[in-house]
């Protein structure tokens, strides 16, 4: 089996205190927006990456499991943004539409907590995956949560492809083929010896 792992790498992961950080590059309708689990801005992989976790406790994340993708059904990570703001909210609401099917990769790096360190082997691209529409959900004045969904590259594979099987959508889909023009038609072979 390939060691995938440095000693350095293995040194710093053994470390006491180490914490994994969960990063979302969301192609959202406004432009690229990266996000982190944890609070507060932080500078990974070239990049500037914002915390959407209150540490006073009002906005939460929480992050699914991430499952293996089984026969008939394909996986996805969700993400849930719990004590979202009136602002947020509104801004979702009115681009759920266009959010969806979006390009959505979620990374993950390690941190050491004592001094803020990430890790040397630097962010995982674990997700790579598309948005699916957000869902909104809301109880009185108190309860607010965004949930986000994002499916892996095979989540549609299982579905019809929206078409017939006859000449005229085959020629719809590829123009000038006539692959489906004898399908329903009744063909004799002649075989002269």
């Amino acid at each position: 089996m390939a060691n995938i792992f440095s000693a350095d790498d293995r040194a710093f992961l053994r470390r006491p205190h180490i914490s994994r950080v969960w990063f979302a590059e969301l192609d959202l309708p406004s432009g690229i927006t990266r996000l982190h689990s944890g609070a507060g801005r932080v500078i990974v992989g070239g990049y500037e990456w914002r915390g959407i976790t209150d540490p006073g406790g009002n906005q939460l994340v929480s992050v699914g499991a991430v499952e293996e993708p089984r026969f008939g059904a394909a996986a996805k990570i969700d993400i849930v943004i719990s004590g979202v703001n009136i602002d947020l909210l509104r801004y979702i609401k009115d681009t759920a539409r266009a959010m969806e099917g979006r390009r959505a990769n979620i990374y993950w790096c390690a941190f050491d907590q004592e001094t803020a360190d990430p890790w040397s082997g630097g962010m995982k691209k674990l997700w790579p995956g598309r948005l699916s529409s957000p869902v909104i959900r809301w109880a009185g004045t108190g309860v607010r949560t965004i949930s986000l969904a994002v499916e892996g590259p095979w989540q549609s594979q299982d579905y019809a492809f929206g078409g017939k099987w006859n000449p005229a959508d085959q020629r719809r889909r590829y123009a000038g083929d006539k692959g489906l023009d004898f399908v329903g038609v009744e063909v004799q072979e002649i075989i002269k010896a």
